[in-house]
């Protein structure tokens, strides 16, 4: 019969185990960490999405109001034949609408978010905003 000895080298069963949970525990909280930041990048794309819509409308409307027979209607600036909410780069379909745009409404979403957007419509003193 072998004899143990008490100072073996190695480790327990136990101190095995202790190490597993603790490195279960961190990979759970930094999984959920990631997740949270691709969630906050989504967010800040389509803030940033809403804000192009905007600043697009006031040069559609800009280009209205300084054309040689100015601003007369909300159709001045959704007729104009360079009107174009696709904020997508060229080869690239980031953002995605649902049920629109169209003059009034529609979904915007990138990667997991969406918002619903409603179009104020343009008058003679304020450009058309984009909002939820």
């Amino acid at each position: 019969m072998r004899s143990f000895h008490k100072n073996s080298l190695g480790f327990t069963l136990i101190e095995i185990m202790a190490v597993l949970v603790i490195m279960g525990v961190m990979a759970s909280v930094a999984v959920s960490k990631i997740n949270d930041i691709s969630g906050t990048a989504d967010e800040r794309a389509l803030d940033t999405g809403i804000a192009e819509l905007n600043a697009r409308e006031m040069l559609y409307w800009t280009n209205a109001k300084f054309a040689a027979g100015g601003w007369t209607a909300d159709t001045d600036v959704t007729n104009d034949p360079g009107y174009n909410l696709n904020l997508n780069r060229p080869g690239q379909s980031e953002y995605s609408w649902t049920a629109g745009p169209n003059a009034t409404s529609g979904t915007l979403r990138f990667g997991s978010r969406s918002v619903v957007l409603r179009r104020l419509v343009s008058t003679n003193t304020a450009a058309a905003r984009w909002g939820p």
